[in-house]
């Protein structure tokens, strides 16, 4: 018998989501947030290290990842998705697997394309979310081409702590974190000894400790100097809707 994912169910209303205000429908107004129900198709429930079928749908609970192979069967993470997120499966061969137990809601491309067409505002979110992401990448592919093994691990976590602290999901010293190391290897480019061995390195030094699913900051300034940490653009305040 199949166990159902240990979730708090969707809201039945767009207008009671959690997630709205820092999600892509942010600039929707209140009285056109009955609209959104329309682009919605479906609302999903998942197990951790589920894969995601669905091409379009913005994450509710729980994290998600979009990741790839090699030919020799290994894997790279392309991005971890949080709560807000919006995800859109590529045509390029690239999955998206639940990384715990999740929700969200599937959209409808078309209508979702029908809603921007007549919502200037809404285009603009989506704009501003791949300008964000795009930002978020390129630190990524700097990490995985300049940036030691610490570094890299660094700046990732530091990545991950501020986009959950910019949708209220983390302090100012630490976050909830379900990576295992593994996740950390597969994303930046490692192996596990390696970035078992950066993470060993940042604790013994009294910088940052990763522990049974919790990220502890201990000491913020030296991290960002390890890490080459700036403010980036992806945590740029977002666009919020007018009444």
């Amino acid at each position: 018998m199949s166990v159902k994912p240990n979730l708090t169910p969707l809201p039945g209303s767009c207008s009671a989501c959690a997630v709205r205000p820092f999600a892509l429908f942010r600039v929707v107004p209140q009285a056109q947030v009955g609209e959104i129900a329309r682009v919605r198709s479906a609302v999903r429930l998942v197990r951790a290290n589920e894969v995601i079928r669905d091409g379009v749908f913005t994450l509710y609970a729980g994290w998600a990842f979009s990741w790839t192979t090699t030919t020799d069967g290994r894997r790279q993470i392309l991005d971890f998705h949080l709560p807000g997120d919006l995800v859109e499966r590529s045509e390029d061969g690239a999955e998206v697997s639940a990384l715990t137990d999740a929700s969200f809601c599937a959209l409808s491309r078309d209508r979702l394309c029908e809603f921007m067409g007549r919502d200037p505002g809404l285009a603009l979110s989506y704009a501003d979310g791949l300008s964000r992401d795009r930002a978020r990448l390129r630190e990524r592919l700097t990490s995985l081409g300049r940036r030691d093994a610490v570094g890299r691990v660094a700046h990732l976590l530091l990545e991950l702590h501020t986009r959950l602290q910019r949708r209220g999901g983390a302090d100012r010293t630490g976050a909830p974190l379900p990576l295992k190391q593994a996740h950390l290897a597969d994303a930046l480019g490692l192996s596990v000894e390696h970035a078992n061995r950066a993470l060993a390195t940042l604790r013994r030094e009294e910088v940052a400790s990763l522990q049974k699913g919790r990220l502890e900051i201990l000491d913020r300034p030296e991290m960002e100097e390890l890490a080459g940490w700036s403010i980036a653009p992806a945590e740029a305040p977002v666009i919020t809707a007018k009444a």
